[in-house]
Parts: structure tokens; sequence; C-alpha cells
């Protein structure tokens, strides 16, 4: 498990560090069977199409048949995987840089009613708020750091939080087409659940953002512990 070793006895209140671990191995856990499931889809999509190039004059073609009632079941899980993986990784997310500010600004420890609050899957609004807090300014500077590390990390959370404000603009659309009264506006998409407002007839609206995503959310506890440690 990829997360960082923090003192027992450090500033991190026993509940911030309790939720961060678990989110950090709820994400980790969801995104390999993402990637186990994606592997498959795509095995299976191979396969189809080796189906229809050889069955097409046939009167049995039962091999594709069967690949395609196996591929349904593969799409709706890699579709269900995401969707529990962006749950958690969002929430690690949000958790993550409230945490790292609290402790860059040497304020109080959030309270247990906050932390839980901020384990829920975050609307894509608060995710976007949270991918727009200046986390490279707030991170110690390196003895020997990479040429232009903060701006670096600077713009991988910007590309990030442009892929959420895509994602917004992604679920009005959803909405025109389904022809629902909610959400009409970028503003109202702003409030409402990426988990909600993705249809399995649709394109992901996750597509393109979990992944770099997933790495935001792994970083974060480290970012964390350079603070703590001013390393």
């Amino acid at each position: 498990m990829r997360f960082p070793r923090f003192d027992e006895r450090g500033p991190l209140a026993t509940v911030e560090l309790e939720a961060l671990r678990s989110l950090n191995a709820a994400f980790l856990a969801a995104r390999y069977e993402w990637l186990s499931a994606s592997a498959l889809w795509d095995r299976l999509q191979s396969g189809g199409d080796v189906a229809e190039l050889h069955e097409a004059h046939t009167m049995f073609p039962f091999y594709g048949q069967a690949v395609q009632e196996i591929a349904s079941g593969a799409m709706a899980y890699e579709r269900h995987v995401a969707l529990t993986a962006w749950r958690y990784t969002a929430a690690a997310v949000v958790l993550g840089v409230a945490v790292l500010r609290r402790v860059a600004e040497a304020k109080p420890p959030l309270s247990a009613a906050t932390v839980g609050e901020l384990c829920q899957e975050p609307t894509l609004g608060q995710l976007h708020g949270a991918l727009s807090v200046p986390v490279a300014d707030l991170l110690p500077e390196r003895e020997h750091s990479i040429l232009n590390e903060r701006e670096d990390t600077a713009r991988r959370w910007a590309r990030v939080r442009d892929g959420v404000d895509g994602a917004m603009e992604f679920v009005v659309e959803i909405a025109a087409d389904e022809e629902a009264a909610h959400p009409r506006t970028k503003g109202e998409a702003a409030g409402c659940l990426l988990t909600e407002h993705c249809p399995p007839h649709t394109d992901p609206v996750y597509q393109g953002v979990l992944e770099p995503l997933f790495r935001l959310a792994e970083e974060v506890p480290f970012g964390i512990s350079r603070i703590i440690t001013k390393g």
C-alpha cells in the first residue's frame, strides 16, 4: 500500500490519519479492480471483432454470441467499479487537501464531524474547489529539488481541475439529451455527484479524469508528510 509513514504523535489528529489511511486503501483497491475490469473489457472487445470476422457467413455464430453476452456483463462491471473508484478517490483528494492546507497553515485539527463529511463523495463543485487550492505553493521546497517542480505540480493539478470542469459540462449535456429538468447549467452541475449522473448508456463522465485523479489522491498524503517534516 502506497501511504507514507506518519508519527502517531505528530500533528495529525487520530481521526484525520485514520480517515486518510482508510480512503487510501479503498481507492487503491478499487483502482486495481478497475484496471483489471478494463483489461477484461478490452480483451472481450477484441474477441468480438475476431468473431465478427470469422463468423460472418456461418450458420452457427455461437462463439460471437457468447463473447457478446460476457462482454455485456463485463462492461456493466467495469462501469460499477469505476464509479466506486471515483467515489473514494474524489473523497481522498478533498479530505487530503483539507488536511494538507490546515497543517501547512498550522490550524487546529479538523473535527470528527468535519472529517466524516469530507469522507463522503464530494460534488463536482467541491472537488473542483479542492483542486483549485494552490497545493504546490503550500509544499516546502526540496533542498535538491527537480527543476520547476512547483510549476510542474501546479500544471498537473490544473489539468485535472480542467478535466472536472469538462465533466460538469458533460453532465449538463447528458441532462439535455435525456430531457431532464436538472441540471441545466454548469452551476447546477457543480452541485451534482458524478456517480448519480453517469448513465450506463452514455460515455463515462469520468473518462480522462479518473486516472490522473488517482495519482493526485496518492500523492497528497506524501505532501502532508513533506510539510510535517519540512523535507
